[in-house]
């Protein structure tokens, strides 16, 4: 038998395999973002990997603006399961004011040689759950469509979230995700106002591009990235010197004892 046709042969297979599972009908998270979710079909799809590039250490905050406050990651009440080699920078007043619930995050810290086959085993698993995998490892197409039949196969999804170097042609490399998006901070317009000598910053804005996406044309947006949950107070209040007696009762949930797994 020829290289070609078992290629075609394994295409076959894999077809076979994806309309045999349960839940096949597709569903798409929305992100909030309303010119990204109309140029999706409504959002990003459910049961499959999508793939974020970081081109710089300190556009992670850029990334996770796209991310953390997608509906189903703040509100589903699912668990959300942040793997990586390292402990998450994750802070935890952030998560709360994006809407994720701290009690269904769970952080597991991993060797960079096992941490795809944990996300594997956390996404064919039978109770829905979401994963995203941060770390420098660039997974091969062969690992990525492991991951992409165990997500298939009990309908979560996952996400990389990985630093790629922006000399090596980022997003050049192949890609079996469904998406695959590269989002940058962009320097906001200046609001002129009378009587003012110097002008007020409008919302911060982002520059998300989607480079690649499977049934999909790519696409770039320059998009106002408003606070999706605006604080409670003038952050000069949050200042020791000027700092409130106490924050009001419900405002954070109650302090957990700290714990990290380690797979």
């Amino acid at each position: 038998m020829t290289s070609n046709a078992l290629a075609r042969l394994r295409e076959q297979v894999r077809c076979l395999e994806r309309r045999s599972l349960p839940h096949s009908i597709l569903r798409v998270l929305p992100t909030g973002l309303q010119p990204v979710d109309d140029h999706l079909g409504g959002g990003l799809k459910t049961a499959s990997l999508h793939d974020i590039l970081v081109p710089d250490p300190l556009e992670i905050g850029s990334s996770l603006a796209l991310l953390l406050p997608l509906p189903l990651l703040a509100r589903s009440g699912q668990p959300v399961f942040w793997l990586g080699t390292v402990p998450p920078q994750l802070h935890a007043w952030g998560l709360h004011q994006t809407g994720i619930s701290l009690r269904h995050l769970i952080c597991v810290e991993s060797d960079d040689a096992s941490v795809l086959a944990v996300a594997e085993d956390i996404l064919r698993g039978p109770e829905r759950a979401l994963v995203v995998i941060a770390g420098l490892h660039i997974p091969s197409l062969t690992e990525v469509r492991r991951l992409n039949l165990a997500a298939e196969s009990s309908r979560n999804t996952g996400f990389f979230l990985r630093p790629v170097s922006v000399s090596r042609s980022s997003g050049k490399d192949p890609c079996a995700c469904a998406t695959r998006w590269q989002i940058t901070s962009h320097p906001s317009a200046p609001l002129c106002l009378p009587g003012l000598v110097l002008p007020l910053p409008e919302p911060r804005r982002l520059s998300v591009s989607l480079l690649r996406v499977r049934g999909g044309r790519p696409a770039h947006w320059l998009l106002d990235c408003p606070d999706h949950a605006p604080l409670p107070r003038p952050v000069a209040s949050f200042l020791a010197h000027r700092a409130p007696p106490a924050l009001p009762a419900g405002s954070l949930p109650p302090r957990l004892p700290a714990c990290r797994a380690r797979a």
